[in-house]
């Protein structure tokens, strides 16, 4: 889906950008399908140490009725499965990628955040940036397709708007964030509430996070991060095989 300028213009203004059912519902379904046979540990082709538990199951504060509903997320899934490595290639999707960073792409990575119902935790206000400083320049965007309908109830995506034209900031000013968001003193963060197929595009320094989910009903969303072929790598060798999704690579990048 190609972006109208109005929407190009927005998503560098606000530093995200919501589109509504990019993915159709069989689309949806398979993602689905395939997240849950990976979260029970029945698909043998996906590595355990890319499943990770919820904390306070971890602990042994919670119990569950079946190991899906302990999966806190699932990530470094395209390398290892063909029905995610199809979705990071979504044409609908790279197509949207391609309009925000130009026509040579890479895949960072991936995650699926399961947060299951009733303990799904929090996930505090970050920038992915931070986490990801070896590769420059900070202008990653992120593809976040809700696999579920993402409600305030259920622990949807919290959004500071702008927030991205701040640079990378410090540990230290995202746990201040943080916790004035927690006391309620941030008035300008913004619910992003999406149905099922719809995807939230994200640049890598948007400040970000997502509320517990304390309903019924579960909030599966899978996140594909991109970059452009021309990032540098700045981490340590060996470089790791980014996957090409479009255009071309060039020598001395990822």
């Amino acid at each position: 889906m190609a972006l109208t300028d109005e929407q190009k213009q927005r998503f560098w203004e606000d530093g995200y950008l919501v589109v509504r059912d990019l993915l159709t519902q069989e689309e949806v379904e398979a993602l689905k399908e395939r997240a849950n046979l990976i979260a029970s540990g029945e698909a043998s082709h996906v590595p355990e140490e890319w499943i990770q538990v919820e904390p306070a199951i971890k602990r042994g504060e919670i119990q569950t009725v079946s190991k899906v509903e302990s999966v806190r997320k699932l990530w470094n899934l395209v390398p290892h499965d063909e029905v995610m490595r199809a979705h990071a290639a979504n044409p609908k999707i790279v197509e949207v990628i391609v309009d925000l960073l130009g026509p040579d792409i890479k895949l960072y990575g991936d995650q699926l955040f399961m947060k299951p119902p009733k303990h799904g935790s929090r996930k505090e206000y970050h920038q992915d940036s931070n986490s990801w400083k070896h590769l420059v320049p900070y202008n990653l965007v992120s593809c976040w397709a809700a696999m579920d309908d993402a409600t305030l109830e259920n622990g949807c995506l919290w959004v500071i708007p702008g927030s991205h034209k701040w640079g990378l900031i410090s540990r230290e000013r995202e746990q201040e964030i943080e916790g004035h968001a927690l006391e309620g003193k941030w008035e300008d963060e913004l619910p992003v509430e999406l149905k099922s197929g719809d995807c939230s595009f994200h640049h890598s320094l948007l400040l970000h996070s997502s509320h517990a989910n304390r309903s019924s009903k579960q909030r599966r969303g899978y996140a594909t991060h991109y970059m452009c072929s021309k990032t540098e790598y700045l981490g340590d060798a060996p470089k790791p095989d980014y996957p090409l999704i479009c255009g071309q690579e060039f020598p001395n990048y990822v």
